[in-house]
């Protein structure tokens, strides 16, 4: 892969690398990340991107990976596989440790397969090797030392050690009383020299007592005596250490076998961990820059939207950085980007590099995840000062080498990068060169970027086929870049303005001007008018864009009022075709006694034809709007059917109560509501469904008392009769506690069968004193009065 590390330096990729490693959790991943290669196949590519989204959806989730314990063992493995060596108990430690990390992720990760395949697909693989972990947690504790319980022979060494030097203790501890006693010893105090114990005593006493000289103090007045009576015992330590240190070999050395009999299992286990915390890396610098996986191909055009410099985000916060998006590929295969100084051509060339080197090396890439990036074969970037003093290159001369490097090897459906393409020399050869190169990438197909400032340049590009001019946009007004990409057409340099911006006199200008010549003004000048033309048809574009949003959110208002008062009309047309029914009734009774009157009478009987032929047609129209109104409320129960979701809130037609939607309609129309503490069966036709963004207002019923206040009325229309009652009875014992003497209960009129049912059951009630209909000022027939005793 030589065709991306040159490029990879050129646009300081090893600084992205760096970032990753900083987010491993183990040596192992920090050293894959600085040392990442690129990828070779679209295949392990796809792979890599799959990874780090199903690791980043650990990490936004739960983000309790156990992911920590991993050790860099890779050297231990490679000893433990030379046969009779010997592993430390430290080394020996970290192996089971790594090992019992690995079998964490793996159980961890097993649990999660439905949603993370490809991290199961690498796990699945980890060998198990509880025995080899077990063995060795057995044998050395967390401090990396072997323990006394390692074995048998070991606890018996070990405590025999101690039992000896408690013995050689006392018995110091004895001879030292003796001697303190004679004013032998300088200090009353027992120490260690060459790791025996010994007393200190006086230089010039030291004769008179027994025993071996370890050492004398630097002032020379103590000496340091082991005596005569503890060196036996002191030896016979010695010899204990001794043996204690060969069987803690022949412990260690065991373990070791164990750990060259699967060595290579546990080499392969270490591969699969440290691309573990690769991806685990590569998810937490995606979380932190926002990053997506692209839509990646072997070929084609190249589109990135929204895309961001990944070492911009690095220094400045997101909102600060301008993002880049930009199409090529398709109708033309070279942009060359002009516009003025620091305007962001180079930053441009370098994000497309980069975003294109990220992807090749399976790094999600801040921009949208709708981009698009081809699988370039290779990366050609020339940017920068490239003079060297140690070869006797001039800038123009070490450019024009790496140029031609480029022209030889680059090839179809590569990607090339040029910052001032034909600089640093006479400008028009250098145009001419110029013009020349791009020609020859635009006829391989090479995917070719290039910056420059010279006109005759962009006037080139503009005639010429699959060659397009692009632009840094420029604020006319402030005389400052907006880092903006702007395809379709060139931009101008502003050096002028730029120059009188920061200072320059203006006679100086005026006269620079006259230099520039007639032509080559005119073309600046033209430039210059037709960016401004540009900006001020964006500006009207966007008001228009504006405008047109205004209207829809307007249009949107008009549907919805619109609606509410087409339901405003029905509901009138209902309640109108009631009372008219109501009236016909009434009509009707009154018409049939005074027929009744005119047969005692021996009236006409033609008269009475007629008046009965009237009623009729009376009814029949009155049928017939009743039956639009009944296939109306038809279709609007069925779109209602359709739209209605369980904790939807609604409010009861008849009485404006608010309730939750509890469960969906059955067959009949029918839906479980609950209000407050109350669940009730309710009719579609009774309800209207409320909007959303209202619903935490209204999640209430509108009757429930609260401290505040108490309505002396309930309104029951809509609810079957076993609901009814149970609002009934809780109204009741609310308007006792707030302290009422008479409520109303409205139950409608109807066919009187839910008024014949409450007024059953407040003729039982005791809390009832007595109970009517209301009169006509009431609600007459529609409401029964309560008085409370």
């Amino acid at each position: 892969m030589d065709g991306f590390y040159r490029a990879a330096e050129k646009l300081d990729l090893p600084k992205i690398l760096h970032r990753i490693s900083y987010y491993a959790s183990s040596e192992l991943g920090k050293e894959a990340a600085e040392n990442l290669e690129p990828c070779s196949t679209l295949q392990e590519i796809s792979v890599e991107m799959k990874r780090i989204d199903e690791m980043k959806r650990l990490l936004e989730g739960e983000n309790n990976i156990p992911i920590q314990g991993i050790k860099d063992i890779r050297s231990s493995l490679q000893r433990a596989g030379i046969a009779e060596s010997t592993l430390s108990a430290a080394e020996l430690l970290s192996i089971a440790q790594t090992i019992n990390t690995s079998q964490k992720i793996k159980k961890y990760i097993e649990r999660r397969s439905d949603y993370l395949p490809e991290l199961f697909s690498l796990t699945s693989v980890i060998s198990i090797h509880k025995e080899l972990e077990f063995n060795v947690f057995q044998a050395i504790d967390e401090e990396g030392r072997v323990k006394d319980s390692a074995s048998k022979e070991l606890k018996s060494i070990r405590s025999a050690i101690i039992n000896k030097k408690l013995q050689i203790q006392r018995s110091l501890e004895r001879i030292l009383r003796a001697v303190s006693d004679q004013g032998m010893v300088r200090d009353e105090i027992l120490t260690t020299r060459d790791g025996r114990m010994v007393i200190p005593i006086k230089s010039e006493l030291k004769n008179k007592f027994p025993g071996f000289i370890h050492s004398a103090s630097a002032t020379g007045q103590t000496v340091y005596i082991e005596p005569s009576e503890t060196l036996t015992l002191n030896n016979e330590v010695t010899e204990l250490h001794y043996k204690e240190q060969r069987e803690v070999e022949r412990i260690l050395k065991e373990l070791t076998l164990q750990v060259y009999n699967v060595v290579n299992q546990l080499q392969f286990v270490v591969d699969i961990l440290t691309k573990l915390d690769l991806s685990y890396a590569k998810a937490k610098y995606s979380i932190e820059i926002q990053g997506n996986t692209p839509f990646i191909k072997e070929e084609g055009s190249l589109v990135i939207q929204n895309g961001y410099h990944p070492i911009l985000l690095m220094r400045h916060k997101r909102n600060m950085v301008v993002p880049l998006s930009i199409r090529i590929g398709e109708s033309f295969n070279t942009i060359l980007i002009s516009g003025p100084n620091a305007g962001g051509k180079s930053v441009t060339l370098k994000t497309v590099g980069l975003l294109s080197l990220l992807v090749r090396y399976g790094i999600h890439v801040p921009a949208s995840p709708d981009s698009e990036f081809p699988l370039f074969p290779k990366i050609f970037v020339l940017i920068g000062d490239n003079q060297s003093i140690e070869n006797d290159l001039s800038t123009f001369s070490s450019q024009i080498l790496q140029l031609k490097e480029i022209l030889e090897e680059a090839a179809q459906n590569c990607l090339v990068l040029i910052d001032e393409i034909g600089s640093n020399t006479d400008p028009a050869e250098g145009g001419a060169m110029a013009a020349s190169a791009l020609e020859y990438l635009s006829k391989i197909n090479a995917i070719t970027l290039a910056t420059t400032h010279q006109t005759a340049l962009k006037a080139f590009v503009h005639n010429s086929v699959l060659m397009e001019n692009g632009a840094m946009e420029f604020n006319q007004n402030t005389l400052l870049p907006t880092y903006r990409f702007k395809v379709g057409q060139p931009g101008s340099s502003y050096a002028f303005e730029i120059a009188s911006r920061l200072g320059i006199k203006r006679e100086i200008l005026l006269r620079a001007k006259d230099f520039l010549g007639t032509q080559q003004n005119k073309l600046e000048k033209l430039l210059f008018e037709l960016e401004n033309r540009t900006q001020l048809l964006e500006n009207k574009i966007k008001e228009s864009d504006a405008e047109l949003l205004k209207n829809k959110e307007l249009s949107s208002i008009y549907e919805q009022k619109n609606k509410l008062l087409n339901n405003e009309i029905k509901e009138l047309k209902r309640r109108a075709v009631e009372e008219a029914k109501e009236l016909i009734e009434k009509a009707s009774s009154q018409i049939e006694l005074t027929v009744k009157e005119i047969k005692l009478q021996q009236a006409n009987k033609e008269v009475i034809k007629t008046s009965k032929n009237k009623i009729t047609q009376i009814e029949n129209e009155l049928k017939s709007l009743e039956q639009s109104l009944a296939d109306d409320k038809t279709v609007l129960i069925k779109n209602l059917k359709k739209k209605i979701k369980i904790n939807d809130i609604i409010k009861l037609k008849a009485s404006g109560q608010t309730g939750v939607v509890l469960s969906l309609p059955d067959k009949e129309g029918n839906l479980s509501i609950g209000f407050n503490s109350i669940k009730a069966k309710i009719s579609l036709e009774n309800i209207e469904l409320l909007e959303k963004k209202n619903s935490n207002k209204t999640a209430v019923s509108s009757f429930v008392p609260t401290d505040k206040e108490f309505s002396s009325e309930v309104d029951v229309r809509g609810f079957y009769g076993d609901d009814a009652i149970t609002i009934v009875d809780k109204f009741l014992d609310d308007a006792l506690i707030s302290g009422l003497q008479r409520v109303d209960i409205i139950h409608g009129k109807g066919t009187g069968a839910l008024r014949k049912k409450i007024s059953l059951f407040l003729e039982s009630d005791k809390r009832v004193k007595l109970f009517r209909l209301g009169e006509w000022n009431e609600g007459g027939a529609g409401v029964t009065v309560v008085e409370l005793s």
